[in-house]
């Protein structure tokens, strides 16, 4: 989707901001898509990198997110983190980790009721609607922020 790629580079580029990529898809099928999409040299700057295969409950249960909260620099809370989503499922994971989410919705879960299942922000656009690690993350703060962004 236009931005995501972007926004992925812009958080990489932070030393104040811990990345990671969870993924319910097996690891094979993981690394066929997203070394592909991402690329292997941007995949290598991630702080954490987990797939389905790694966790022994899959989402909605909150494990892949708990675990990678707990691998990420910093000692972290929950409340701290940011998941990006794009399904209701992730949305369930998310929030029962106790993480704030942003959804960006896309085919055939335009119509979701995401903000119903306890999203924290949606937004259709990454681009149009301003999302960025600058407006996400600022500087001063210490959880994410969502003053910035522009709604779908």
């Amino acid at each position: 989707r236009p931005g995501v790629i972007e926004l992925m580079d812009e958080a990489l580029a932070r030393d104040d901001v811990a990345v990671a990529i969870c993924s319910a898809a097996t690891r094979a099928g993981f690394d066929k898509v997203v070394n592909a999409v991402v690329g292997v040299e941007r995949l290598s700057k991630f702080d954490v990198v987990l797939a389905g295969d790694d966790v022994d409950k899959k989402k909605p249960d909150p494990l892949i997110y708990n675990m990678a909260r707990e691998r990420l620099p910093g000692n972290l809370e929950a409340h701290q983190c940011l998941v990006i989503e794009d399904s209701v499922t992730g949305l369930r994971a998310a929030k029962a980790a106790g993480m704030l989410c942003l959804v960006t919705p896309a085919g055939s879960n335009l119509n979701a009721p995401f903000m119903d299942e306890g999203a924290d922000f949606v937004v259709e656009d990454i681009v149009q609607g301003n999302v960025s690690a600058s407006s996400l993350f600022p500087p001063t703060g210490t959880a994410p922020d969502f003053s910035q962004l522009s709604a779908r």
